[in-house]
This record gives C-alpha cells, sequence and structure tokens, in this order.
C-alpha cells in the first residue's frame, strides 16, 4: 500500500495544485473569456471557444500494469487545447510525473514479490500525445447533436524507475508509441438543464513494454469509451456522473463508475473532483481526481 506520509515525493502533486490554483486566481480578474464547462474524462465534440489548460491530479489505487501488482500512487497530467477555427482544434496532451508504490512481478527475478518504489516524468499508459479533432459540422446541421472525429500520436518520453531503498531494479517504459482515432458527441437537453457527453477512443499501442493491461505483448489496443451527464441548473455547482470503460479485446473489461463535481470560480476558472470507482473484477479499484481547468 502506498505510504503517502512517509513519501518524500508526495508532496509534489500539492506543490502543483498550490502553484497551478495561485496563477490561475491571480489571473482570474483579467479573463474574460467565456466557455462551457466540462466533465473530467468525457470532452466535448463542440469546438472550444478559447484556448484551455487543464491540469489533473490522479490518486489512483490498484492500477494494472504488467509487471506491478497492487499499484497505488498518484500521476499529475497538463492538458492543453488550442482551437483553430470554428470546427478544429488541436491537444496537446503531456504527462508530467508519476509515483507509486507497489508489488514487483517478475518471477525469476530475485525482487519478484517485493515492494518497490516507482516514479518518474511520465505516465503509465498516458504518452506524451498530439492530436487533432474536427467537427462533422454537415452532419450536425441534420440534428442537435454535435460531433467530431479525432486522431492522433504520441512517445513515451522518460522511463519510469522502479526502486528497492533507492537502488534501481528495473526500468518501467523503456520505449513506445501509440496512435489513437476517435469520436466525440455531446447534446443538451431538457432546454439545457442537462448535458450528455460521449466519447471513444481506439489506442494502439506499439513497442511498449512493462504497461501492458493483461500480458507481456509488445504491441496491444485499448478501446476507451466514456460517457457524462452534467446537471446544469445548480449556479456554480455543476453535478456530474460518468461511466468509464476500458477493453483490451483479450481478457479484460473494466467498467468504472465517477460522480464528480465541477465548480466554476470565474467564466476562466473550474475546479473538477471526481472519484472512479470499479464495478467489475478488472480494473484499478478506486481513485480520486483533482482537475484545474483554465480558459485563457
Amino acid at each position: 500500500m502506498l505510504k503517502l506520509e512517509n513519501s518524500p515525493s508526495m508532496g509534489l502533486a500539492g506543490a502543483f495544485a498550490s502553484v497551478a490554483l495561485l496563477i490561475f486566481s491571480g489571473t482570474i480578474l483579467a479573463a474574460g473569456s467565456i466557455g462551457p464547462v466540462e466533465p473530467i474524462f468525457s470532452r466535448y465534440a463542440q469546438t472550444y471557444h478559447v484556448p484551455t489548460l487543464d491540469l489533473r491530479i490522479e490518486y489512483f489505487h490498484d492500477k494494472p500494469m504488467e509487471e506491478m501488482d497492487d499499484f497505488d500512487g498518484y500521476t499529475v497530467t497538463l492538458d492543453f487545447t488550442y482551437p483553430i477555427d470554428d470546427v478544429s482544434q488541436i491537444e496537446l496532451l503531456l504527462p508530467l510525473y508519476t509515483d507509486g508504490e507497489g508489488d514487483y512481478n517478475k518471477p525469476g527475478n530475485a525482487f519478484d514479490g517485493r515492494s518497490l518504489d516507482v516514479d518518474g516524468y511520465g505516465g503509465i499508459r498516458d504518452f506524451a500525445s498530439l492530436i487533432y479533432e474536427r467537427r462533422l459540422s454537415w452532419l450536425e446541421s441534420q440534428s442537435d447533436i454535435n460531433i467530431a472525429w479525432l486522431a492522433g500520436a504520441g512517445k513515451r518520453l522518460d522511463t519510469l524507475d522502479a526502486k528497492d531503498n533507492g537502488e534501481l531494479v528495473d526500468k518501467f517504459n523503456h520505449k513506445g508509441k501509440n496512435f489513437q482515432v476517435g469520436l466525440k458527441m455531446d447534446t443538451n437537453i431538457r432546454s439545457g438543464a442537462m448535458t450528455l457527453i460521449g466519447n471513444l477512443r481506439y489506442v494502439v499501442f506499439r513497442d511498449t513494454d512493462d504497461i501492458n493491461l493483461t500480458g507481456d505483448d509488445i504491441d496491444f489496443e485499448v478501446l476507451y469509451a466514456t460517457g457524462a451527464i452534467m446537471f446544469n441548473k445548480y449556479g456554480r455547482m455543476t453535478p456530474v456522473l460518468e461511466l468509464l470503460l476500458e477493453e483490451d479485446f483479450e481478457d479484460y473489461t473494466s467498467f468504472s463508475l465517477s460522480p464528480g463535481m465541477i465548480y466554476t470560480m470565474s467564466d476562466g476558472l473550474d475546479i473538477k473532483l471526481g472519484a472512479p470507482f470499479r464495478l467489475t473484477s478488472d480494473g484499478q479499484k478506486y481513485a480520486g481526481e483533482l482537475e484545474l481547468s483554465y480558459r485563457f
């Protein structure tokens, strides 16, 4: 289990959040942009009105990874989206840091079964990625639903180092790249009182190591699907309920439910909290999500 109080690097996540909040708060008065609030996991199909920066901190429990059991820790991720025009935008996803602890799972190795610390400047299955999104405006004109497609590519930028009392035992995520395609949709119902959002992403991982969900293949695919319902009639508070799916087309299927809350501090800044927990035997048991979204 992750011992938060004994991990000297655990303060990094809090530092990121505190610094970001101070920066964002200091610029709130200068921000005059207006944009719709958005859940943590599900993204709008409609193009953003202005450049948007998301800083997310995830505390996870029992995240699945090929060579780690009972892996607990946190990940910090930065996500920047820039609208090109009314129908297209680009997204830059940048996993910043991961820190955790788990039981090493590598039969035959002297450290097999030992509890190791894992940290590094990157994510687990989130690679630094550039993603292009474009709305299907011709299809939207025939309905009240916003629809967009996306395509992108990513690459691992750094390793995650597994250590025993400071001694390097193994390096996870030595290499690898991914490619993804997907669809997004959103629509308002009940005269805008509620918003429905759905996302579908098919991600192909190539030449990876140590991060497979179920086996030891270096090439694998994952289907990610999210659905969200937002309740828009509570002023600055927006309750959210999200459903999350991960499927690797082999023997891994994870469904999770994530209740959440969005607090709008200003037209430019939202604070989001989420608490996903699994409904199946596969997948991480639960997590805590904090995200700060700033619209320039």
